[in-house]
């Protein structure tokens, strides 16, 4: 099994509250020698699917044994597992409720344990992220073995998400809309974009540059996904989108010539 690195990285949705600094104090407590790195704690709060796409798109930078701790935990307190996911590269810890659903998409899954809450008689039913997953994550930093936390279940067992077709999967900070929607343009094509009641012409671009200030563009992202925008502005913020939300980009129809 792969050894850590003595790197781990913090996800969760705590902003600048008083739980980020918790859940740190602990983990260096177990471990002074740990190199903690924030990768953020502005998830949009409760947004497992945005947590889930953010968890793909930034893990996978790091090298090989770094510990990745997320914490957007909505279900805190219920029957929803804790789990500590072991990969070719990395282990992830955190509940067991969706946030985890793109890892098999970019690695190998080699081990899945089910923490056992047992261990953890004094952990607070609504703060598993400081009494569970970041107490876990300091010892495994610090070389403990996982199994010694609970035991091996089914890697197909763990919960994924239900993500529906042409939906949105993230929005940034720059309000820039990032979907699942799978289609081909090319450069130059007008597109309709529409969300709700809202619909708006764009234009299918290779880069923000290619279109005027305030004008739409739908871009192949550098995450490789679709992505609306507004050139310095923000899309989401004039169709009010939410991750979750449907969302649709299809060409202007060319309306045939009358004889």
């Amino acid at each position: 099994m792969r050894k850590t690195n003595s790197i781990l990285t913090l996800t969760t949705d705590f902003a600048t509250d008083l739980y980020v600094g918790q859940m740190k104090g602990v983990i260096v407590s177990i471990n002074p020698e740990v190199k903690i790195i924030d990768l953020t704690h502005r998830i949009e709060g409760y947004s497992i699917l945005g947590a889930a796409f953010f968890i793909s798109q930034v893990c996978s930078t790091f090298p090989p044994g770094t510990v990745h701790v997320a914490v957007i935990d909505p279900g805190v307190g219920s029957e929803r597992r804790g789990i500590i996911i072991f990969t070719e590269k990395y282990y992830y810890i955190g509940p067991d409720n969706g946030i985890f659903h793109f890892i098999e998409e970019k690695e190998k899954i080699e081990k899945i344990i089910e923490i056992d809450m047992n261990l953890f008689k004094k952990a607070s039913f609504t703060f598993h992220g400081r009494d569970i997953f970041a107490p876990i994550g300091a010892y495994l930093s610090k070389g403990r073995r996982m199994e010694e936390f609970g035991q091996e279940i089914d890697k197909e067992t763990i919960n994924k998400l239900s993500i529906p077709k042409n939906c949105i999967l993230y929005i940034d900070e720059f309000g820039n809309i990032i979907t699942n929607v799978k289609k081909k343009f090319s450069p130059g094509e007008e597109l309709i974009v529409k969300h709700g009641a809202k619909k708006v012409k764009a234009i299918f671009a290779k880069t923000f540059s290619d279109v005027r200030e305030n004008e739409y563009v739908v871009l192949q992202g550098s995450s490789g996904y679709l992505e609306v925008d507004k050139n310095k502005s923000s899309a989401a913020d004039d169709f009010r989108a939410k991750v979750g939300d449907k969302i649709s980009i299809s060409r202007i129809s060319k309306s045939l010539p009358h004889f």
